[in-house]
């Protein structure tokens, strides 16, 4: 009897537990990630993936990582004024509860600088993705060319919003081409 009651106790406390923690990883949901395979020596790459926090409290992608290049941020790319601007962003991006987050081309991406090798399209590759609530999360995703990528557009109803993220740094401005 004594035995029963302290099972009962000990899965009450586990379960309260469980519900009081912050974002876990099983909590987010993340789609195929993609890499945009490099042709030659280019210098960098990206990838893309959708994010969907499943859980009652919001998290916040922080950084990636990465062995594929010398740096790995996060970035968005915009365009004002009819000029593309990608920027590196501070603050990292919001994963709203119960929201999806779109990296595709033209909005947030991981950016891959200085890569220290091709990649190959039709080759798998890894990053870590590092949660304010869920912490490190190793991801592997397949190389595309750029007209295999299946994205969504970054201005479709999955894609982020303007205000998912804080401020950007470190401006690269490339005139927009038709």
């Amino acid at each position: 009897m004594l035995s029963l009651i302290l099972q009962r106790i000990f899965a009450a406390v586990f379960m309260g537990l469980m519900m009081l923690s912050p974002a876990m990883a099983s909590d987010l949901m993340f789609g195929t990630l993609q890499f945009r395979a490099t042709i030659g020596s280019m210098p960098s790459s990206a990838g893309y993936l959708s994010i969907t926090n499943h859980g009652a409290m919001d998290d916040r992608l922080l950084a990636a990582e990465s062995s594929l290049s010398r740096k790995t941020e996060l970035h968005t790319m915009e365009v004002t004024n009819g000029v593309m601007k990608m920027r590196q962003i501070d603050g990292g991006i919001a994963i709203p509860a119960g929201k999806k987050i779109q990296l595709a081309p033209g909005g947030f991406h991981v950016m891959l600088i200085g890569l220290k090798a091709p990649l190959d399209a039709d080759k798998n590759y890894q990053v870590t993705l590092v949660f304010e609530k869920a912490g490190k999360i190793k991801l592997t995703g397949l190389a595309k060319r750029p007209a295999d990528l299946n994205m969504p557009s970054s201005h479709s109803p999955d894609a982020h919003s303007p205000d998912a993220h804080s401020s950007s740094k470190n401006s690269m401005v490339m005139p927009k081409s038709n």
